[in-house]
């Protein structure tokens, strides 16, 4: 799924093509190779959630929602970050529109805006990270 989202993301947001990673680990992805040099964007799995579960005779059924963040990178030169939030504000409305109620296959649901917020100022880079969650549905055959 994540490679679907980079992918529909390259394809909104022309201006980032080529500088959207997908990071299992971005903590290690940082330490290992540094912040990027120019704005950019990860796409971030960010876990399951499971909701009530159903089980009928040989069926069990559970309804859960996936979520994944979209982390924004936008160098930033002054001390509070305000200038390149300023420059992310339009990035961040294209990813909305991008990924809000689009599907990457999924039969059951469409991505949903779980919450956007700073995720922090350092090194010369403001992040900002966009969550999403799409529903899905489990259905096992018990035996």
């Amino acid at each position: 799924m994540l490679d679907a989202v980079k992918d529909r993301l390259e394809a909104r947001l022309p201006e980032f093509a080529g500088r959207i990673e997908t990071a299992v680990d971005f903590t290690r992805l940082l330490k290992d190779r540094g912040l990027p040099q120019s704005s950019t964007a990860f796409v971030i799995p960010l876990g399951l959630q499971g909701q009530r579960a159903n089980d009928a005779t040989g069926i069990f059924s559970q309804a859960y929602s996936e979520t994944v963040g979209v982390l924004l990178v936008a160098r930033s030169h002054d001390q509070t970050g305000s200038k390149a939030l300023g420059q992310l504000r339009p990035i961040i409305g294209q990813v909305l529109e991008a990924l809000a109620g689009w599907s990457p296959g999924s039969d059951f649901g469409v991505f949903e805006l779980r919450r956007g917020d700073l995720a922090g100022v350092g090194g010369g880079a403001l992040f900002y990270m966009i969550e999403f969650s799409i529903n899905d549905q489990l259905r096992i055959t018990v035996q």
